[in-house]
């Protein structure tokens, strides 16, 4: 009996993916290209980091709390280490070829604006106007889930948690806004 079984995934855009990297809590206002994710030679990328928090991101609501409410936690605490993805950083595809960032010129724009946030007196607070990079479609991803056997999650889930969230989660900044995709492949073994 196999343990783990390993699922191919592609997933293909339906909304521009927006993004806002973290690279440190200073105030410095940031140029839009830097909150990019990239590799060697400017090929946009998604750390898998991202994806787990599409799936288990519990502050921006991932999906296992947007669909399994009060049951979220066991969900979250078994997909924590028993649902792994690969490569760590996936390319962003365009025609199964790397999307490369070009400085704005074609597939890349910068959205600017400001978010409200709430304190906790209830009040609005507008924070200043950030620049976010945003890659437009088409864009896809392709990776490999290996999912450890468990008692909470199993393909079937799995491959729900793709399809509706990539509708109603979606995944980058600014989601479901931006980031909204479906699922054009799943195959396990």
């Amino acid at each position: 009996m196999d343990l783990a079984k390993i699922i191919d995934v592609r997933i293909e855009g339906l909304a521009d993916i927006c993004f806002d990297k973290f690279i440190d809590h200073s105030k410095e206002k940031r140029p839009a290209g830097e909150k990019l994710y990239l590799r060697e030679g400017n090929i946009a990328v998604l750390p898998t980091a991202n994806m787990r928090a599409f799936l288990f991101g519990e502050k921006s609501a991932g999906s296992a709390r947007t669909f399994e409410g009060k049951q979220a936690k066991h969900y979250i605490r078994w997909g924590m280490g028993h649902v792994h993805i690969d490569p760590p950083l996936i390319d962003f595809l365009e025609r199964d070829k790397p999307i490369v960032f070009d400085d704005f010129k074609k597939k890349f724009w910068i959205l600017e604006e400001s978010t409200c946030t709430k304190s906790s007196g209830g009040s609005i607070t507008k924070q200043p106007i950030q620049s976010r990079p945003v890659l437009k479609l088409p864009w896809a991803l392709k990776f490999q889930i290996t999912l450890v056997e468990n008692p909470q999650i199993d393909d079937a889930k799995l491959k729900q948690w793709f399809q509706k969230g990539g509708l109603v989660v979606g995944l980058g900044n600014y989601r479901p806004r931006f980031g909204r995709f479906r699922v054009v492949y799943w195959k396990s073994s």
